[in-house]
């Protein structure tokens, strides 16, 4: 059914494509300045469609570049702080465990005091 639909709609927008063209197959003048241009209509438009996807591509390229390098970053800023954390941790388990150790003798050192 998909694969009917998406036929159909292809079939469609190429009915469309093949009508816009023959609509515009006039030759329009193109000033750029310099010099002036005859050229078809559907040209022009197909020409500055394709620049503009062009433009887009590019620019949607560049910021997922960006996005990457920051993802980078981020993952990496994450493990720097991850092995802070796990050594904060070792390092509080040794303190608790010097405290359980000096506990015990305290708790002798009191008694042997009372008596």
């Amino acid at each position: 059914m998909k694969k009917q639909v998406y036929v159909i709609s292809s079939l469609v927008i190429v009915i469309l494509i093949a009508i816009f063209v023959l609509l515009n197959m006039e030759d329009t003048a193109v000033n750029f300045g310099f010099t002036t241009v005859k050229m078809p209509l559907i040209l022009i438009v197909l020409v500055s469609l394709l620049l503009g996807a062009l433009l887009i591509f590019l620019f949607s390229s560049l910021s997922s570049f960006k996005n990457s390098r920051q993802k980078k970053a981020n993952l990496k800023e994450i493990q720097q702080l991850q092995s802070k954390i796990e050594e904060l941790e070792a390092k509080l388990e040794v303190a608790g465990e010097a405290k359980v150790t000096q506990a015990p003798e305290a708790n002798s050192d009191a008694e042997t005091e009372e008596k």
